[in-house]
């Protein structure tokens, strides 16, 4: 079978983006996805399903609005039909990812004014993203290993 590419709920060994299903991360193809105002999370269509995978990995990226800026992470779990805040490395309080103001466009960043973060999700069907939409850009890609 010529170009079958399977894109179903299985393994990822690379990371996968959330913003185009099916595809991976790289330079040429790296949509940001959505950054929700304020956590108002209810419809099971909220958010960015995770194909059961393992690992999420974000990147924040600051877009030159003179303050550090915080980006929250939810999950929703089919079983319990709810969402939560996914509980940072530590286990004890809700996963942030801050990034400082570069004082640059993001263009003329360099790679430290960038935050990257991988979270263990197993068994979170969907994340979002809480946060101000003009102050950064989310990349966001999930792997099974």
């Amino acid at each position: 079978m010529t170009g079958f590419r399977n894109n179903s709920w299985g393994r990822t060994r690379g990371p996968k983006s959330l913003a185009s299903p099916g595809d991976h991360i790289n330079v040429q193809n790296n949509g940001a996805v959505d950054v929700v105002l304020v956590a108002t999370l209810d419809a099971i269509t909220d958010g960015y399903s995770t194909e059961n995978q393992r690992y999420l990995h974000t990147l924040v990226i600051d877009q030159n609005a003179g303050t550090s800026l915080t980006v929250t992470l939810y999950g929703y779990c089919h079983a319990f039909g709810a969402w939560f805040p996914i509980n940072a490395l530590n286990g004890s309080t809700a996963a942030t990812i801050t990034v400082a103001d570069s004082g640059e466009a993001p263009a003329s960043q360099t790679a430290a004014h960038r935050e990257m973060v991988t979270y263990e999700i197993a068994g979170i069907d969907r994340v979002a993203f809480v946060g101000t939409t003009a102050d950064v850009s989310v990349f966001a890609a999930c792997s099974t290993f």
